[in-house]
């Protein structure tokens, strides 16, 4: 069972990628991870609760390698340039969380909103409490910790995506000294 559910979520992912909310169907995702359709209603009550298992499995897969990536005696600035470097190397499945963001913003599904909101709250707690980690340990900053957070998570999205759409791509170090400016 389990294997299937991983199917299904790896076929999802690519039907949200691709399509969108709006235009992802369980017949789609069904033929994509070869089941059938009542498979995926044997998981899953509905699209959105696909949804969110969909972005439930790569926010942990993001949130476990900035873990990996920040350890102790790390300033902020050092935790932050790690995390990015981790994030990049996952890149590819965390552009279904920038789909999200977009789409929410075009289209304003209430689904969709309600899902950025809950995916940006969660993005946004897990920094906060990185700089708290690190007030805590004897840092200061000149800004509150979930203005930080706000600022560099927000400042990722359009530095990596919303960047592209006017300008040549940005590299890396670049963008890592752009977010590092709201830590230190």
């Amino acid at each position: 069972m389990e294997q299937k559910r991983r199917r299904i979520l790896e076929a999802a992912m690519l039907c949200f990628e691709r399509f969108g909310f709006r235009g992802a169907t369980i017949e789609s995702v069904a033929k994509a991870a070869r089941v059938s359709k009542s498979a995926i209603y044997d998981c899953f009550e509905n699209k959105e609760a696909l949804l969110l298992a969909v972005v439930e499995d790569v926010l942990n897969d993001l949130l476990a390698e900035s873990q990996k990536a920040c350890t102790p005696g790390q300033r902020l600035s050092e935790d932050l340039e790690k995390t990015f470097d981790a994030v990049i190397e996952l890149r590819g499945s965390h552009r279904l969380l920038v789909g999200i963001y977009r789409e929410a913003r075009h289209l304003g599904t209430q689904e969709v909103l309600e899902m950025r909101k809950a995916l940006e709250e969660g993005i946004v707690r897990y920094i906060e409490e990185l700089v708290r980690r690190h007030q805590r340990s004897g840092e200061t900053f000149r800004l509150e910790p979930k203005v930080i957070a706000f600022l560099v998570y927000r400042s990722y999205l359009q530095l990596i995506y919303d960047w592209e759409d006017l300008y040549e791509p940005l590299p890396p170090e670049q963008i890592k000294t752009a977010l590092n400016a709201f830590a230190l």
